[in-house]
């Protein structure tokens, strides 16, 4: 079967024009109101987020070996080929470090001796370093799938299912690397600008939260695909929609569960350190609102809603439900991040423009990864075998019928 594709050069040129418009309005708005920092930062979490999240989905549908894994491949791959894209989101934050980290500056730390005991670690040059670690890690790993999909697309069927064989191999080493640089890069990046608070599962909440909002892009871009490509909307079947949905559904759960418990371990601690993150958040508005927000709409709605087998096979209300997860996300960093970054209430012009644009940017590489690879990966074995099995319970069930009949 020949390769089907579709262009996006249309949405690539929108997109990277909205990055460049927002970006333009947020410097503009931010250098003025001196806030760009806390909104450069919040963007490039998000965004590097997606990257990550669509990393992580990738190695873990290699490991699954499923057909659906197969079906969702073009847009995981397109996620973590905007990975450098990311990279160069960071590059501001560390010019920005003296006035985003309290532990960048030595007054701060000498008058504070818990920050001072971690000066050793939380200092700014062992921050770049290990900024340069994580993304050199994440880079490779991004390379070795991206070169395996492209030596999958140019060999035959044969050849193909060694490299599929050999990529699922690798995955669980790879996903193990990532857990791991992901709990310390959180940490540096984000649970470092309140140096005083510690949390053993803060990782694991931006971990799943990325997960949910690569997994929504993916419901997104498969809807949006299956509407171009008569091969994505031949193999979108509703049994395969629904697997995302469950997918969604889960990770949701999982996201209010870990959420949930690090509220209960910390607040049960009853020590003022560990406890500080959660007072302001959750007793002082407008924390305390977004919090009962992300409560209801964050996991609540979603879950009852996507209980519904319906909505999880049909493709406009489970998209629906998709952009939904990924607008809760952008929240979700927002409660953690902004209290810490000195923003007192709603986000404000800059940090929604800073926002769109870093990921207009993004989008931009995104469609074009996206335009540049056939719809489907026609030489992974995962889909093959399962439309083999498809297609012989059809002619099985064709054969039987004369059977049946003749029997009468």
């Amino acid at each position: 079967m020949a390769a089907a594709t579709f262009a996006t050069g249309r949405a690539t040129v929108v997109a990277l024009a909205i990055g460049v418009l927002g970006l333009a309005l947020g410097l503009a708005v931010g250098l003025t109101q001196g806030v760009l920092p806390g909104s450069i930062l919040m963007g490039f979490v998000f965004w590097v987020g997606l990257s990550l999240g669509g990393l992580a989905l990738l190695l873990i549908g290699h490991m699954a070996g499923g057909s659906w894994a197969a079906v969702i491949r073009r847009p995981l791959e397109a996620m973590v080929s905007a990975l450098p894209v990311a990279l160069l989101f960071f590059i501001p934050i560390v010019l920005l470090i003296p006035q985003l980290y309290p532990w960048a500056d030595a007054a701060y730390v000498e008058a504070h001796e818990l920050v001072a005991w971690k000066a050793g670690y939380l200092n700014t040059t062992w921050y770049v370093l290990r900024a340069v670690l994580y993304f050199g890690v994440w880079v490779l790993t991004a390379w070795v799938y991206l070169r395996g999909a492209r030596e999958q697309d140019r060999v035959g069927v044969g050849p193909a299912g060694r490299i599929g064989y050999r990529l699922k191999n690798q995955a669980a080493a790879w996903l193990v690397v990532y857990v791991l640089t992901i709990t310390l890069a959180t940490t540096d990046w984000t649970m470092s600008l309140t140096p005083e608070w510690w949390s053993g599962i803060y990782g694991v909440v931006f971990m799943i939260g990325q997960a949910i909002a690569a997994m929504a892009l993916v419901i997104l871009t498969v809807v949006w695909t299956a509407d171009r490509s008569a091969r994505m909307d031949e193999l979108l079947t509703e049994k395969r929609l629904q697997d995302l949905g469950n997918f969604l559904m889960a990770f949701t759960m999982f996201w209010a569960y870990v959420n949930a418990s690090q509220l209960i371990i910390q607040w049960s601690n009853n020590v003022v350190e560990t406890n500080t993150f959660f007072n302001l958040r959750l007793n002082q508005e407008p924390w305390a609102g977004m919090g009962i927000y992300l409560l209801v709409a964050g996991f609540a709605l979603p879950f009852l809603v996507l209980f519904s087998r319906w909505v999880k096979r049909k493709r406009g209300a489970l998209a629906f439900m998709a952009g939904w997860a990924i607008l809760t996300q952008i929240v979700h960093v927002y409660w953690y991040v902004a209290p810490a970054v000195g923003r007192a209430g709603l986000p404000g012009v800059a940090d929604l423009a800073i926002l769109v644009g870093l990921g207009g940017v993004w989008s931009a590489a995104y469609f074009r990864s996206l335009g540049s690879r056939s719809v489907v990966p026609e030489h992974d074995p995962r889909l093959l075998a399962a439309e083999h099995v498809a297609h012989g319970a059809h002619h099985d069930a064709g054969a039987a019928t004369p059977e049946v009949r003749h029997a009468g």
